[in-house]
């Protein structure tokens, strides 16, 4: 069917709809709003502009967790526009759904792209983060605390929970390049502004490691019970199984040390400390 429509008209319709699509999204109505976007796309009659819709349906995506979609109209957006005004943004959004979906490789490449164009405005602080924890995640432990450096202070002021987290990789990236003063420090400012249990967890994890590496088995023994009372939830639990059946064993409570043997290999058949475990089994008591 041919449109009767002239331009102005048409423009006006094109307004109306994004008018429609931007409260939904303010309202929190995603669903709908995606609706009046891709409406919207049908009375488009400019690239620019077309960019502009299929970058704002790239956010509204992402807010429902539809994560493919959101890269491909991220990616629409710039094909219609390749010089798109905010495409820091677009590579953001690009960024964080491909690490949703499980790409780290596309997440890092495109979480660069964003913080080359900007890495200091406020936005892009949790870019920078999720960065940061990416090169982490691959032992890049000098780019990942560069990174953290940018945006801990500002994270310190504006977002308290995502400095806390910020605290929880520094103090690990300082534990494995052998700077162990650096990472108690780091850790100990976790467990002084850590307000829920559940963080006081991550602190007192952190702390159980130093512990293990200066050899305080009994403390480190203390300080795993300590985490699982403040978190019965926590994310490692394998971690702190080794670390208190490892310290048992070099404390030569051998006995104690087999029920945890016994119950990891039991729990973790194919777990990161395998190996590690079967070799101390074989070895039997510590020497003195």
């Amino acid at each position: 069917m041919v449109s009767h429509l002239s331009g102005k008209e048409i423009m006006e319709s094109f307004e109306i709809t994004m008018v429609q699509a931007r409260t939904a999204f303010d309202q929190g109505n995603y669903k709908e709003a995606s609706l009046h976007y891709l409406d919207a796309i049908k009375k488009v009659t400019s690239d620019a502009d077309r960019a502009v819709v299929w970058s704002e349906l790239s956010v509204n995506f992402y807010r429902m967790n539809a994560f493919e979609q959101a890269f491909e109209a991220a990616q629409n957006t710039l094909n219609y526009d390749p010089d798109y005004k905010a495409r820091e943004d677009i590579y953001r959004i690009m960024g964080f759904s491909s690490h949703a979906l499980g790409n780290l490789e596309a997440a890092r490449k495109y979480l660069e792209k964003s913080i080359q164009i900007d890495a200091h405005s406020e936005k892009q602080q949790l870019a920078v983060f999720e960065l940061a924890k990416l090169y982490f995640r691959v032992r890049d432990y000098t780019g990942a605390l560069k990174l953290f450096e940018v945006i801990e202070l500002p994270l310190r002021s504006n977002n308290r929970e995502y400095w806390l987290s910020l605290l929880f990789f520094k103090g690990f990236i300082h534990y494995y390049r052998n700077e162990q003063e650096e990472s108690r420090k780091a850790f100990d400012e976790l467990l002084k502004h850590a307000q829920d249990s559940k963080r006081k967890a991550t602190g007192l994890f952190g702390t159980a490691f130093l512990s293990f590496s200066e050899k305080d088995y009994l403390k480190t023994i203390n300080l795993c019970e300590a985490v699982v009372s403040h978190d019965t939830d926590f994310f490692d639990k394998e971690t702190l199984g080794f670390l208190t059946a490892a310290s048992f064993y070099n404390l030569g409570r051998t006995d104690v040390f087999e029920k945890y043997y016994e119950q990891l290999m039991q729990t973790y058949p194919n777990g990161r400390y395998v190996e590690e475990l079967k070799m101390l089994k074989e070895k039997g008591k510590p020497q003195d």
